[in-house]
C-alpha cells in the first residue's frame, strides 16, 4: 500500500542554508516535507515516523529516497540533500535537476508563483485507527506511527498544510515587470496594481538606494624639470664658474 500525504508555500528564510545567497546554485529548494498534523484526508503522521527509513535507505543510490514531481514515479526531479526531523517536522533541502526539461519548467513555474509545496509517498508499517470517541481536536482517524518513506514530491497543493516549500533560489528581477511579479509572488502585494504603486514609490526615492562614490582626486600633474634647473647640469656650471674665477684671479 502506498500512501501519499498531501500536497501546498510561504517564502521564509528560517530554515536557511549556511551558504550565502550567491553560493547557492539555481534550483535549490527547501521546506517541510511532513508535519505531525491531521491532513485533509484525516491522516496524522507522527513526528519521526520516517526516521528509521531515512537512516536505512539514505538519500542516494537505487534504493535511496527520491525527489519526484507530482508523485509521478517516472519523473525524478533532483537530489535530496538533507532530510531529517527537526522540531517535530520533517525538513528537506533538495537540488532540482534543471537539465531535465520538465524539471526546468517546474522550477520556472515555482519561481513565478512564489513557491509550491511538498508531499510524501510511503508504505504503511505501523499505524492505528482512531475510534470516534478517541479523536482529539485534530479529528484524525488514522495515525501513522511508522512508515517506509519512498519519495518526497513537489506538488501544487498539500494535504498537510504545513508541508510547504519555504525557500526557492531565485535570481534578482531584471525588469520592472519581473520586479512587480516578485512582489506579488512573495506576498508583499495582492495585485499588479498594488505592485505598480510600490514600483512608482521606489522610483521616486531611487536616490536613497544609490551608493555614492566619492569623486576621485585628480593626480597632481607631473612637471618635467626645466633643463636649466637640471641638478646635474647646474653642478657642472657651478664648477666651471669656480674654475673661471680662479683663472681670472691668477692673471
Amino acid at each position: 500500500m502506498t500512501y501519499k500525504a498531501g500536497d501546498r508555500i510561504e517564502l521564509d528564510m528560517s530554515f536557511a542554508a549556511e551558504a550565502s545567497e550567491g553560493e547557492i546554485p539555481d534550483g535549490f529548494i527547501k521546506g517541510i516535507a511532513s508535519a505531525s498534523c491531521t491532513d485533509a484526508y484525516g491522516h496524522k503522521v507522527l513526528a519521526g515516523a520516517f526516521d528509521d527509513s531515512i537512516r536505512l535507505k539514505g538519500l542516494n543510490g537505487p534504493k535511496g529516497i527520491k525527489l519526484l514531481a507530482f508523485h509521478d514515479w517516472s519523473k525524478p526531479a533532483g537530489v535530496i540533500k538533507q532530510l531529517q526531523t527537526i522540531s517535530q517536522k520533517l525538513r528537506i533541502e533538495a537540488q532540482l535537476s534543471l537539465g531535465a526539461s520538465y524539471v526546468k519548467d517546474l522550477y520556472e513555474v515555482t519561481k513565478d508563483i512564489g513557491g509550491l509545496n511538498f508531499s510524501v509517498g510511503f508504505r504503511l508499517q505501523e499505524f492505528k485507527f482512531v475510534d470516534e470517541d478517541e479523536k482529539d481536536n485534530d479529528g484524525a482517524w488514522l495515525v501513522v506511527e511508522k512508515g517506509d518513506l519512498m519519495e518526497v514530491s513537489v506538488v501544487p497543493f498539500p494535504a498537510c498544510e504545513d508541508a510547504q516549500m519555504t525557500y526557492i533560489k531565485t535570481e534578482p528581477p531584471n525588469t520592472v515587470a519581473e520586479f512587480e511579479r516578485a512582489l506579488i509572488a512573495q506576498g508583499f502585494c495582492s495585485s499588479r496594481t498594488e505592485a505598480h504603486k510600490i514600483t512608482l514609490a521606489v522610483k521616486s526615492s531611487a536616490h536613497l538606494f544609490q551608493v555614492k562614490v566619492p569623486p576621485l582626486e585628480a593626480p597632481e600633474p607631473i612637471v618635467a624639470p626645466h633643463p636649466l634647473l637640471d641638478v646635474s647640469k647646474l653642478r657642472a656650471a657651478t664648477d666651471l664658474a669656480v674654475k673661471v674665477k680662479a683663472m681670472l684671479g691668477s692673471v
